[in-house]
């Protein structure tokens, strides 16, 4: 945990504070995040005895949770933790894409379409086959996981009515309005796809999917 840690230390407490309400932590401290993180990863997973897990065997058990298939090479080059992340990030993206109506897919492609020209970065998020497709990418980079993962966690939250720090959320808000809706992904049951009953998964993939949209932000400097 201490890399994460050391990220956590790095963003602004307004983020901390945002990803301390996800996870219901202590405080907007790094330590106690991680800490939190730790806790809901070992009540998930009562029956290991490690009582240290670090951050990427908190991803790596998630992504087996939800079933995201790790292609033989990748498995054997053994993905970064940001690699990971996002791979998380998209397999919620893809599975809220599947919760909607094509005329919803329609829509919310457009509005993302319409967020990437006010960054001007349409084209960095560009594909033939369109700004949902190219956010699926294997190789998705820069803004395009940042476009990913807080359209994901604008999901993912704002049913609940966190607000989140993150200037793509506020550019995005009928983006969200499309897919919070009372036929969008949210009110589809989207953690009922892997019947992840319990809160615990409820805050932590979350906190995955917000950690991928801080560290997007951080390296590409997006503002």
């Amino acid at each position: 945990m201490k890399k994460l840690k050391k990220f956590l230390k790095k963003i602004e407490l307004e983020e901390r504070l945002s990803l301390a309400e996800i996870l219901e932590a202590e405080s907007a401290k790094p330590k106690h995040i991680t800490q939190k993180m730790q806790s809901l990863y070992l009540s998930v997973f009562g029956q290991l005895f490690e009582l240290d897990p670090s951050y990427r065997e908190i991803l790596e058990k998630v992504a087996d949770k939800l079933k995201i298939e790790i292609k033989e090479k990748e498995f054997y080059d053994e993905l970064s933790v940001k690699e990971l992340e996002v791979k998380i990030t998209q397999h919620v993206f893809q599975a809220g894409l599947e919760q909607m109506t094509d005329e919803q897919r329609d829509e919310f492609e457009k509005e993302l379409t319409r967020v990437c020209g006010e960054f001007g970065k349409s084209g960095e998020v560009a594909s033939s086959a369109g700004v949902l497709a190219a956010l699926g990418a294997a190789q998705l980079s820069g803004f395009g996981v940042y476009l990913l993962a807080t359209s994901t966690l604008g999901a993912l939250t704002g049913a609940v009515g966190l607000t989140l720090p993150f200037a793509a959320y506020t550019a995005m808000s009928s983006t969200i309005a499309v897919v919070i809706g009372p036929v969008g992904w949210i009110s589809a049951g989207l953690f009922a796809v892997w019947k992840l009953t319990g809160t615990n998964y409820k805050k932590l993939v979350p906190a995955i999917v917000f950690i991928t949209a801080a560290r997007a932000k951080f390296d590409g400097g997006f503002e």
